[in-house]
């Protein structure tokens, strides 16, 4: 308080002596702490300072703070007794590891707090819950962070460990924690209070005036935390604990990650020394991924290394690679991943235990609310509250809102602790609801994307998946695109587990994703895993369908003749079925395969009697498809005239059940017929249009295919400006489609891709 006062007063320590009429030495020795003043110093003290009476009589208080209770005896400081200073300061920190690494912007904010609190009201305690995953280096960072400051808090450093996680011991309560607190500070146990209650009044008055740093390591919850908060003048308090604390008032959360890459390795390094890594860069890097960055994980991981003179990384590295479960060669001494982990698991109550290892099912790197909702069987409002709980713990990471993922080590964690805590019947019907509410999700979007197509049978007598409503076009595009790469692992899952029947018809729903991202990665491998449900069920209908996109995913692979030879494959199963609607649409595709191969003269014959089959069932939908590879394999031909007539005949049919999808497409295809023909005006008419209605769809490739078209009916008029920035724009659609297209609209606008 001294010391406050006089920079308050913006007076050096000369100056309140000269002011006070106390020696510069005395201020010196009282500002230190070392000597508690007589009465009458703190009473010329006050008269220099001009206190209001509040304030003189705090000053007096905390001069009068631990008289009588100390047996030393009293000395004279310039010729004034001084009564030695009663409170103990305590100085409770750990050791600070010698081999920290990294966490440079965490530093930085903690040691920010402490510098803003000269800017406080004095009565004013900072406090900072520091929440991460089990083995982040939550006390690492505190600790070393508090070793910074102490010189700040010359009152004392306290560190209490509330056991909140900690193998074998019970999470210490309140009023244990504040009787730790209070002896630390000097009271006897004669003057502890019985009662939580009283105990933290006791513990808020005692320190009251001086100013501590303080830090409450692996605490459970807010409830664990709040009676310890001490009510000094310019303390700080560092929480540390696996949960994240948003029940605590007052604070500033920091939650901590994993590790960098390079500060990862860098840690490694320092535990081992340089010399035992050298030459191993790759290697290096592979370990520390293999520990999923956590330091934790990687400390063990080198502590192993350094205390085994003939291993080498290359060795360490196979032993992580090569366990049948990773996380036991993570293992050293009284430390283990695993162990860490367990305690947050057991933390949770038994049925949240359960739901976290089903978790582990999900086949992709991130789930949604609604996914985990099937995943469980829970309602969407249920599933929401347990993965905020997960959350909070650490135990699940959520990158983007709403999306929430495990880190690898967990993953592993999580996986092991379904095969020991679940049941098999419990794991199978969870994989059966994961998996079918991913199917008809799917399902449900293809139908809003394309509506007139065929879709896929699905046995409505299922229960309701909760499956998501789609309210357009771009709703449903953007949940297959964001759910894409889940889709392909459920697929995957399913024929690898054997539910066949989701094995084929899952990537059937996926047709409309993997026509507007034509390249989409893993496509080939998808539509083949399909292929083998199919074949292993027997069923010649479902390998005639998967056969048919699978030649689609040859096809944008460039993979033409593996194309054609699916297509072959399909239609003569759809003719043993004696599938007329289904041979047109093999006949159709296979078409479009040949115009694709240079064969447009053995293309038409295929078309036009698809065309005819659809022409005598009615099929008007069919008969547009047949118009439009027909228009394209005369234009390859040079016959214009008779494309163009092709193209009008399909644009009248979709014009007629307003499929606004083709609508869109088919005007791009006239657009470009009219600008070979020089007809400039009515292409650039068409092509407008075009664009229009595949930006109002969503059909974005279509729309860049419409802004290509119009580029080069600008540039043939002469308007080469105008030109370059439609195809600039398309260019930039392609590119993010991944469409082999950008390269040509990219030749057109001298860009390389």
């Amino acid at each position: 308080m001294l010391r406050e006062h006089r920079l308050r007063a913006g007076l050096t320590q000369e100056g309140l002596a000269e002011r006070a009429g106390v020696s510069t030495h005395a201020i010196s020795t009282l500002e230190s702490g070392k000597r508690q003043p007589r009465p009458s110093s703190v009473t010329r003290l006050a008269t220099a300072f001009e206190l209001d009476p509040a304030q003189r009589e705090q000053l007096i208080a905390a001069a009068r703070r631990g008289v009588g209770r100390s047996s030393d005896p009293a000395v004279r400081v310039d010729g004034e007794e001084a009564l030695p200073v009663a409170a103990v300061v305590p100085r409770m920190l750990p050791f600070a590891a010698p081999d920290f690494t990294g966490r440079s912007g965490e530093v930085d904010h903690l040691v920010a707090l402490a510098a803003d609190q000269d800017g406080l009201p004095g009565g004013t305690v900072v406090i900072s819950a520091i929440d991460g995953m089990a083995g982040v280096g939550k006390t690492t960072l505190a600790v070393q962070v508090c070793h910074a400051l102490a010189e700040r808090f010359p009152d004392g450093q306290l560190f209490v460990d509330l056991h909140g996680f900690t193998p074998g011991k019970t999470p210490l309560d309140p009023s244990a924690a504040l009787a730790v607190l209070l002896r630390a500070v000097g009271v006897g146990d004669d003057r502890i209070p019985s009662t939580v209650e009283e105990r933290a009044q006791s513990w808020r008055s005692e320190l009251a005036y001086r100013r501590v740093l303080l830090v409450l390591d692996n605490a459970v919850d807010a409830a664990q935390v709040r009676p310890l908060i001490p009510a000094g003048r310019g303390s700080l308090v560092l929480v540390t604990s696996r949960r994240r604390m948003p029940a605590l008032a007052g604070a500033t959360a920091l939650s901590l990650a994993v590790l960098g890459q390079d500060e990862a390795v860098e840690l490694f390094t320092r535990i081992v020394g340089p010399e035992r890594v050298a030459g191993h860069p790759q290697e290096l890097a592979e370990i520390v991924t293999a520990c999923g960055l956590l330091p934790l994980a990687i400390r063990i991981a080198a502590a192993r290394l350094a205390h085994r003179p003939a291993w080498t990384p290359v060795h360490l590295l196979a032993r992580l690679r090569r366990q049948h479960r990773p996380l036991t060669e993570l293992s050293v001494q009284d430390q283990s991943v695993d162990a860490a982990f367990a305690m947050s698991y057991h933390a949770l109550a038994p049925e949240q235990r359960r739901l976290f290892a089903l978790a582990a099912l999900h086949p992709g790197d991130a789930f949604t609310v609604d996914a985990f909702a099937a995943l469980t069987d829970l309602p969407p409002a249920d599933a929401e509250d347990l993965l905020d709980e997960l959350h909070d713990h650490h135990l699940l990471t959520e990158h983007l809102p709403g999306r929430f993922t495990f880190h690898d080590l967990i993953r592993q964690f999580a996986v092991e602790r379904l095969a020991e805590d679940v049941t098999e019947a419990d794991r199978e019907a969870a994989s059966d609801r994961l998996l079918t509410w991913y199917l008809h999700t799917s399902a449900a979007a293809s139908r809003v994307l394309n509506p007139s197509r065929r879709h896929v049978c699905l046995d409505s007598s299922e229960q309701a998946w909760r499956v998501l409503d789609f309210p357009g076009y771009d709703d449903a595009l953007a949940w297959l695109e964001t759910e894409g790469t889940n889709l392909l692992a459920a697929a995957a899952q399913a024929t690898r587990t054997g539910r066949h029947e989701i094995g084929w018809k899952l990537p059937i729903t996926m047709w409309d994703l993997f026509h507007s991202r034509s390249q989409f990665e893993g496509r080939v491998d998808c539509n083949e895993s399909a292929l083998v449900s199919a074949r292993a069920l027997g069923d010649l209908e479902a390998t005639a369908w998967v056969l048919n996109i699978l030649s689609g995913a040859y096809q944008a692979a460039d993979r033409q003749a593996e194309a054609a030879d699916c297509l072959l494959q399909a239609l003569e199963i759809r003719s043993r079925l004696g599938d007329v609607h289904g041979q047109a649409s093999c006949l159709i595709n296979l078409g479009y395969v040949h115009i694709e191969l240079g064969r447009a003269a053995e293309a038409v014959g295929m078309l036009e009697r698809a065309l005819g089959i659809f022409r005598d069932t009615g099929r008007r939908s069919g008969e547009a498809a047949a118009h439009t590879n027909l228009g394209e394999a005369h234009m390859r031909l040079g016959n214009l005239a008779t494309a163009l007539d092709h193209h009008r005949e399909a644009l009248t049919i979709h014009l007629e059940v307003s499929d606004q999808f083709r609508i869109g497409r088919e005007r791009a295809n006239l657009a470009e017929i009219l600008c070979r023909l020089g007809r400039l005006d009515e292409a650039a008419e068409q092509a407008t249009l075009a664009h229009a209605a595949n930006r109002d769809s969503g059909n974005r490739l279509d729309e860049a295919i419409a802004l290509n078209i119009l580029g080069q009916v600008h540039a043939a008029d002469g308007r080469r400006s105008l030109a370059e920035q439609n195809w600039r724009h398309a260019h930039a659609i392609l590119t993010d489609l991944g469409s082999p297209r950008a390269a040509e609209v990219g030749a057109r606008l001298g860009t390389p891709g």
